[in-house]
């Protein structure tokens, strides 16, 4: 099925499923458009009282199965999740979509063997070579919610980009989604140097034609604020989205909103996992990253993942 932008198209394999058809693409940021706008100026200031995103405090780094570290759901209330996945046992294909094809901007490959549940965590491995995974969470759409999940990562090549995300679930997305619904990034580590020592929140919305972002290609805007933390030790990620907003927390505490009408998402959007290998930025990588020995492999780990009602 293919999906056209201006900027590029990009064909995606999909499977059917209960309603409609899930696609979880192969397309995601391109790193012509990152990184050339100072985009929080449109997210609304956090109350007085409230740290800003960019000074959240590091996590506990506490081991998987403990139960260590705020989440949002605890915090503010969300209740029991209508959707989760603990990764206790073997990874449920009939919940899963995982992707089999090219990768990001058909670089390297998406593959299911690189996509495993070891220890109660889900693993998405990426090797030098640019084989790595992604996969769709066919129990998280819903139009409006929250979706929260618990993660780390190893420090590795800044080529491999870490990212939870929801899609428009008929297509569409990415960073011209003129007609696509836009893209929720409320965990990605774009132009990291490898480190893990922080994390962004990207919101892609369709922009009124004649009031486009300046600094953006097509009809792309984009909201972001970014996060200094150890990745390296588990952390919850996560994004509540209603009719007023959008939200971005971090181990329980509100880091990011907006309360723009117009950025925000016009259909039912899905939760994917992805690990995505984008060869270009890995002359960013930290010179103390050991590309041939311990840091060879890029291994993101989730912990568990939940979705709940707004």
């Amino acid at each position: 099925m293919p999906f056209s932008f201006r900027r590029q198209v990009v064909i995606v394999t999909v499977t059917a499923v209960t309603v409609g058809v899930l696609v979880f693409a192969a397309l995601h940021e391109s790193s012509a458009d990152i990184g050339r706008t100072g985009a929080a100026a449109g997210s609304r200031p956090i109350a007085a009282g409230e740290r800003t995103f960019a000074n959240a405090p590091a996590g506990t780094g506490k081991a998987a199965r403990s139960p260590g570290g705020s989440t949002a759901a605890q915090r503010h209330g969300w209740g029991r999740p209508v959707a989760a996945d603990e990764f206790d046992g073997r990874l449920d294909r009939k919940a899963w979509e995982v992707y089999d094809g090219p990768g990001h901007a058909g670089n390297g490959r998406r593959s299911p063997s690189a996509v495993t549940v070891r220890d109660g965590a889900l693993r998405i491995t990426g090797r030098p070579d640019g084989t790595t995974g992604g996969l769709g969470w066919r129990k998280g759409e819903q139009k409006h919610g929250r979706w929260e999940a618990r993660l780390k990562l190893n420090r590795s090549c800044a080529c491999y980009n870490a990212n939870l995300l929801l899609w428009p679930v008929d297509g569409g997305g990415g960073t011209a989604p003129e007609g696509g619904g836009g893209e929720i990034d409320y965990m990605e580590t774009y132009e990291d140097n490898g480190l893990r020592k922080g994390a962004n929140f990207f919101l892609h919305y369709d922009q009124r034609k004649g009031s486009e972002q300046k600094g953006r290609e097509g009809n792309s805007g984009r909201l972001s604020d970014h996060v200094k933390l150890d990745l390296t030790t588990w952390h919850t990620f996560a994004v509540e989205w209603t009719e007023k907003g959008i939200s971005g927390y971090v181990d329980g505490r509100r880091r990011f909103h907006t309360s723009r009408r117009d950025v925000l998402p016009p259909g039912p959007m899905g939760q994917a996992v992805q690990l995505d290998w984008m060869p270009q930025l890995k002359k960013l990588t930290a010179p103390s990253i050991d590309l041939k020995g311990k840091n060879r492999l890029a291994v993101l780990e989730v912990d568990w993942i939940r979705m709940y009602r707004a």
